[in-house]
């Protein structure tokens, strides 16, 4: 397959070109920065918001788009589907779980009402990045005249994750073991509690596989397709360590208002992945659909190893360094 990939320097798209080249694919990436993302692929420098011109007269089998316009209409991404309507086989523009409406149901299939403008509140902070993936599903919808597959996903982990958010687990639990950080571990919340997060390599092995065999549609793809808890992560973790929960003191706050008031200073999404937000309502996101049409996630034990593998060759130990202090600051005050 020729894949188009829009911007190959991110998460998502860094890993969507590494699972391409792995698979045997042909590689094109639009950058402004005209670096490449990976060897063996090229680069095609332009921008989305007003130079195509690198894409005019080529053609690919699919095309991999993770661009989140905000303007209204979303034209960047009307502008690019247009544009590559009829020269490349098909679209997959990357959504994700939050455009469901807060009032649906508490496990929401495709099938749920999505959110609409106005109607949530300007204080929900999920609701103009929400509204402006479900423009860009319609734009390619609308513009595009090959197959549209939109993946809506969740909260994305792996190695490369900028946000470190799951990344502090493995790397916190590492540094206690060692004994360069503290050895007393904050478990936050009920760690009973099932928690979803996605291990970003396994949705875009999935999604090229669509793009392959030229389907569409729009599927949830929010893993991990199994019920884990906090705890059975917090387990994976330990145990690619070589170790257990009794090898370190791991102290349970199950008191989320409490953890809540104690850190409105610091945005949920900037925070360590521990326990469902109060900015996502749903209970759960049901992705059966696009397990029946073949995703498989990968164990957490492997999700956990490759990542502390990545965080220790490349320094990815910012949010601990910043969180530790404070997580013991927590535990003090709990107890």
């Amino acid at each position: 397959m020729r894949l188009l990939v829009l911007g190959g320097g991110g998460f998502l798209g860094y890993h969507a070109v590494v699972e391409a080249l792995a698979a045997g694919h042909e590689v094109s990436v639009l950058s402004r920065s005209g670096k490449a993302p990976a060897a063996g692929v090229e680069v095609l420098v332009g921008d989305r918001t007003d130079d195509l011109s690198a894409l005019r007269g080529r053609e690919w089998d699919g095309v991999f788009d993770t661009y989140t316009d905000t303007r209204p209409g979303a034209p960047a991404v009307a502008a690019t589907a247009r544009l590559l309507s009829g020269a490349v086989g098909g679209y997959a523009y990357v959504s994700g779980m939050s455009v469901y409406a807060p009032s649906g149901p508490p496990v929401p299939d495709e099938s749920a009402p999505v959110r609409r403008a106005g109607v949530e509140p300007d204080s929900d902070v999920l609701q103009e990045r929400s509204l402006a993936k479900l423009a860009g599903e319609a734009a390619v919808s609308r513009h595009f005249a090959g197959p549209a597959l939109f993946p809506r996903v969740g909260i994305m982990v792996g190695p490369r994750d900028p946000s470190q958010r799951y990344t502090w687990w493995p790397v916190r639990l590492a540094g206690a073991l060692a004994g360069t950080l503290p050895r007393t571990v904050l478990l936050p919340g009920d760690p009973d509690r099932p928690v979803q997060y996605s291990d970003a390599r396994d949705i875009t092995r999935w999604v090229l596989q669509l793009l392959a065999a030229g389907r569409g549609g729009t599927f949830n793809t929010v893993g991990p397709g199994r019920p884990d808890t906090l705890r059975q992560v917090v387990d994976a973790c330990l145990a690619v360590l070589g170790a257990g929960p009794e090898d370190i003191e791991l102290l349970p706050v199950t008191d989320e208002a409490y953890l809540d008031a104690a850190l409105t200073d610091w945005e949920q999404e900037e925070r360590p992945l521990w326990y469902p937000e109060d900015q996502i309502p749903q209970d759960a996101i049901d992705s059966s659909a696009a397990l029946a049409a073949g995703l498989v996630f990968r164990s957490a034990a492997d999700t956990a190893a490759e990542t502390l593998d990545w965080a220790h060759h490349n320094d990815a130990t910012g949010l601990t360094d910043t969180f530790v202090e404070r997580e013991q600051r927590l535990l003090h005050d709990a107890s």
